[in-house]
């Protein structure tokens, strides 16, 4: 049992190698963060939004940190590359890129965590709909710290004006607030 848990554990570890794509295509970055990177920021700040509303912090975390798991095998498409493999064909490949992740591990939490992925990404739950919205505000938090790294604020104004209109949350909306006070705009 323990063996399957290290084989999903280094499965995992190499999204630390993922980079995040948009970054690069977008803006031009040539060293951007990894998918570990921002599943990890994600994943705090979903341990901070659960608490503070009183949501189950547990499911939120795993949501966050499970989200973009498929991308260790399938790697991180941007916003063009989507568009030309098609969301249904898309789809199928992070569903079939999950399983194969997950297949060793213990029936239990096999299907505990295809579970937990599935409800994100079917967005039925008020969980699954925040863990959503942070997804898209931690790019804001990346996109401020490469402004601040001297990038380009006219390249990086596309994820802020995307973010901007699929935040519903009023906590997450005030962040953004925040966050868009500090890069002076």
């Amino acid at each position: 049992m323990l063996e399957e848990i290290v084989d999903f554990v280094q499965k995992a570890g190499l999204l630390k190698k993922v980079k995040r794509s948009g970054w690069i295509s977008w803006v031009g970055i040539e060293r951007p963060e990894s998918v570990a990177d921002h599943s990890f920021r994600s994943a705090i700040l979903a341990m901070c939004i659960a608490d503070l509303k009183g949501l189950n912090t547990e499911k939120l975390m795993r949501m966050l940190l499970l989200h973009d798991i498929h991308e260790a095998i399938i790697g991180d498409y941007d916003y063009f590359a989507k568009r030309k493999i098609g969301r249904s064909e898309l789809k199928k490949k992070e569903l079939e890129a999950i399983e194969k992740i997950l297949q060793n591990l213990p029936e239990k939490l096999k299907q505990k965590y295809l579970s937990i992925w599935l409800e994100f990404e079917k967005q039925k739950s008020l969980e699954a709909k925040i863990a959503r919205q942070i997804d898209q505000l931690e790019m804001v938090f990346q996109a401020l710290e490469y402004e601040k790294e001297g990038y380009s604020k006219e390249k990086l104004d596309v994820f802020w004006e995307n973010v901007r209109e699929k935040l519903s949350d009023e906590n997450l909306k005030r962040i953004f607030e925040i966050l868009e006070k500090e890069r002076g705009r």
